[in-house]
């Protein structure tokens, strides 16, 4: 635990070790302008006393009103010359854990995502990053603060009266005890209702997010969602409520027993002043000490059994999401942006493949065996939930967790770093991703490397026929797509937004094209437009056409049919018809919709 604490406060210290040091200077300038203003409250208390029975006033008053005043005024800034402080040194490692979080979350396989417990980790660390990187306040503000005064007011308390001492510091261990079982019941909470959390924000965004607006309406959903995201957050709130009560019950029956003490040393300091055994200005000075370190070691207590222990149980998290990444990966072109690891493309070869979701019952993917060469062009058709899809995100090495091998130009895929193997493809993926970018940028990041070239983007938007629909943009390429933050950005129809996608595969020449459902939001008349157009995009192209349809069957050199996570048929048009089996009957069910031949 120690050491874990103290690398995450090793990397905010080197972030900004100038501020950091002026920041612990100020906290000890602080606690000593504390403990001036207390003193001099003494000396001020005996100087009236003192000129009142002598009636003469002397420096001996000004002085010591002096002193607490300055106290005082600089103590009453404490706290915004501290935030101030606190906020430049802590702002760079802040942004460290949270740019560490999102390359690590990058780094970590796809299939991890579908993992409910691994998404639940996900999210609970995502929202805590910045309690994370807050340990270091706690221990470096809050606790050596508390600290030093608590040296400065034990030594002087001592001086009087060491019962006093002892009977303060019997109250901060109950406080301690209190606190870290009132932490450890809090993580275990949290822990316990993310997923309830989770859900209720999905209903939340449902009902007032802006992309849900018309469904909600027109299928009147409200009254079904908003019931789902109550049942969901009065789930965790109410837990929450309940400990919330028994955690303030239990905290005020503690701070009865602090009150009952503080004020019974009080009542006993005053008794001392009236038997003689200290003067009114040490009473003053007792009794305020008392009641500072009464808090300053309920303070101590409060941040190492809870403040610390609290944010150690998210720092921990941190940690142990942040490095649970293993890889076995060793192939890699280093930075070569550009370059293709394995040279050009000549080969795929799946063997015996199968794949599971996490946490799913049965095999998406059933012992596949797949071949794809240099310049082969294959449909690979079924029925939704046939596993299609799934091929389509093994094969380009976004799911990682399969059984069996699968080569690539002769090296075992496992083997490759993905970034590597991602170069090669360009693709079009079904569940796509709209970014609310320019329309350039929608389309150039389908090549990252290659998005200042703009005459491979011209040519990627010349492929997929954007132009009539960038004439009429107001900013043309440049306009924003969507309205997530410009008020001026443009909103598309599905089938343009299909146009873009299929340019983003284009982009930048790819080795191998992808292309998953790419008519599904379009009509079958412009389906009809559109296979003419891919039948010279991919003439000499490496490229797999994912879909339910068979319009693409006919682009094909060699057409798959999957079913029930199996591939089941292959062979070309003229094969499979012959064979009077699935392809078959799909031809047959949907050949009304392609009566004009695609030649």
């Amino acid at each position: 635990m120690i050491k874990k604490i103290f690398r995450f406060c090793k990397i905010t210290i080197v972030s900004a070790p100038l501020y950091f040091t002026l920041n612990i200077g100020f906290v000890f300038l602080m606690a000593l302008s504390w403990f001036a203003a207390n003193y001099s409250s003494k000396l001020l208390v005996n100087s009236i006393i003192t000129a009142q029975n002598t009636h003469s006033f002397s420096f001996y008053v000004v002085f010591p009103s002096l002193l607490f005043f300055f106290g005082i005024t600089l103590g009453g800034n404490y706290f915004n010359f501290q935030d101030m402080l606190v906020s430049i040194y802590t702002r760079k490692s802040r942004k460290f854990f949270g740019t560490n979080f999102l390359y690590k979350s990058y780094k970590t396989k796809q299939d991890k995502f579908y993992d409910n417990n691994f998404y639940n980790d996900y999210e609970f660390v995502k929202n805590n990053i910045e309690a994370t990187s807050d340990i270091t306040v706690s221990i470096f503000n809050n606790l050596i603060m508390s600290i030093f005064s608590v040296l400065l007011s034990s030594i002087a308390i001592a001086v009087f009266d060491l019962y006093i001492l002892i009977c303060i510091i019997i109250l901060a261990f109950s406080i301690t005890l209190l606190n870290k079982y009132l932490v450890r019941k809090k993580v275990e909470l949290n822990e316990e209702y993310v997923s309830d959390e989770r859900k209720a924000d999905y209903f939340k965004e449902l009902l007032s997010g802006r992309n849900h607006v018309r469904e909600l309406r027109i299928f009147r959903l409200r009254k079904l969602f908003l019931t789902k995201w109550q049942e969901s957050y009065r789930k965790y709130t109410k837990a929450k409520f309940y400990f919330e009560v028994k955690a303030e019950l239990l905290s005020s029956l503690v701070g009865l027993l602090q009150i009952i003490i503080e004020k019974g040393i009080t009542i006993y300091f005053v008794y001392k002043v009236f038997m003689g055994y200290i003067n009114a200005g040490d009473c003053v000075f007792l009794i305020t000490l008392t009641g500072a370190l009464s808090r300053s070691i309920g303070n101590i207590a409060n941040i190492l059994s809870s403040e610390i222990n609290e944010k150690y149980q998210y720092a921990d998290k941190y940690y142990g999401f942040v490095n649970n990444l293993s890889s076995n990966k060793s192939i890699s072109c280093g930075h070569k942006e550009k370059s293709l690891c394995l040279g050009d493309f000549k080969e795929l070869r799946l063997t015996n493949v199968s794949y599971k979701y996490p946490q799913g019952t049965e095999d998406t993917l059933k012992n596949i065996n797949f071949t794809l060469r240099k310049g082969e062009v294959v449909s690979i058709l079924g029925y939704n939930g046939s596993g299609k899809s799934t091929l389509s995100k093994v094969i380009c090495g976004l799911l990682e967790d399969y059984e069996g091998n699968i080569s690539f130009n002769g090296k075992e895929l496992s083997r490759l770093e993905n970034e590597e193997i991602y170069k090669y493809f360009g693709i079009a993926f079904q569940d796509f991703s709209k970014y609310s970018i320019s329309l350039k940028e929608n389309v150039a990041i389908g090549m990252v490397e290659n998005m200042e070239d703009s005459e491979e983007v011209s040519i990627a938007i010349k492929k997929s026929n954007l132009s009539s629909i960038i004439e009429r943009l107001p900013n043309k390429e440049d306009t924003i797509l969507g309205k997530e933050y410009d008020k001026k950005g443009q909103d598309l129809s599905g089938g343009q937004w299909q146009r873009i996608i299929l340019s983003r595969a284009y982009m930048g020449e790819p080795e191998i094209l992808i292309l998953d459902e790419p008519t599904a939001s379009i009509d079958p008349i412009e389906e009809m437009r559109m296979l003419k157009q891919f039948k010279e995009i991919i003439k000499g192209r490496t490229a797999i056409l994912i879909s339910h349809r068979i319009g693409f069957a006919r682009l094909s050199n060699r057409i798959c049919i999957m079913e029930n996570g199996r591939l089941v048929e292959e062979g070309s048009h003229e094969d499979l018809i012959k064979l009077k089996g699935r392809y078959y009957e799909l031809f047959i069910s949907q050949k009304q919709l392609y009566d004009e031949e695609v030649s």
